[in-house]
């Protein structure tokens, strides 16, 4: 166990934020635009819990009871298409939340976040986010301005999805997820092409036909589950020059 492992097992064990952890949980997203007092008294609350692949934040259909912070790992957030088909949006990093407007609302989230891969969850309960939100009611701003962003990139994968296609599409998605965090750039992202695919409601051969493009100029490199973006600047190029 390295150094880092048995920061985030202390961690796990002591069931509160660590200084570090904190700090990586402000450098980017929706909580660094926020002041520090808001993220200091939020950051204060909830427990770190270690969760494994297959354990779920929250459920479909039924009502949250805890908001989550992502400390480290993968979070799969999984929503069903018209058609019935599960979709698989997956985020990494240190800077992801969910269920803020569930929570507070007491809606029926209308997906499952799922942990891909071993990951450590901030998770605040809703009676400790209410009095959070309740003691300076200007708070509530701030998660408005979390859940709109939200809608704001999911509107942009809908317009993606019927505006564009083949690998123009798939090089799109993975711009998206680059700029919006859900990937760190020096890991190997961990998701299968099939998983990728219903996350962009293509097939998987077109999402097959995309990397073997986009590895062929050099943007990407693939291995059993997992694939790595080597060049922003030559993805962003390839959509340059993709003909309109």
């Amino acid at each position: 166990m390295n150094e880092a492992q048995r920061t985030d097992a202390a961690s796990a064990s002591t069931r509160k934020l660590t200084s570090k952890q904190k700090k990586m949980m402000c450098r980017s997203g929706w909580l660094s635009t926020c002041p520090k007092a808001f993220q200091d008294a939020l950051l204060n609350l909830g427990t770190v819990n270690l969760l494994q692949p297959g354990d779920v934040l929250y459920h479909r259909g039924k009502v949250p009871t805890h908001v989550h912070g992502l400390i480290g790992g993968q979070i799969d957030m999984r929503l069903l298409s018209q058609q019935n088909e599960e979709l698989v949006y997956p985020a990494t990093g240190s800077d992801k939340w969910y269920s803020f407007a569930d929570v507070i609302a007491q809606e029926k989230a209308v997906g499952e976040a799922v942990a891909h891969r071993p990951t450590l969850m901030l998770s605040i309960p809703r009676s400790e986010i209410m009095a959070f939100l309740d003691a300076e009611p200007d708070r509530y701003h701030r998660i408005i301005s979390h859940d709109n962003a939200l809608r704001r990139h999911l509107q942009e994968i809908m317009t993606d999805l019927v505006t564009f296609d083949g690998a123009e599409l798939v090089a799109r998605r993975l711009l998206w997820m680059l700029n919006s965090g859900r990937i760190d750039p020096r890991y190997p992202f961990i998701l299968s092409q099939h998983d990728l695919a219903s996350s962009m409601g293509v097939s998987v051969p077109t999402v097959q036909r995309a990397f073997r493009q986009l590895k062929s100029e050099e943007i990407v490199t693939t291995e059993y589950g997992k694939f790595f973006v080597k060049d922003r600047d030559r993805l962003k190029a390839f959509l340059d020059n993709t003909p309109k």
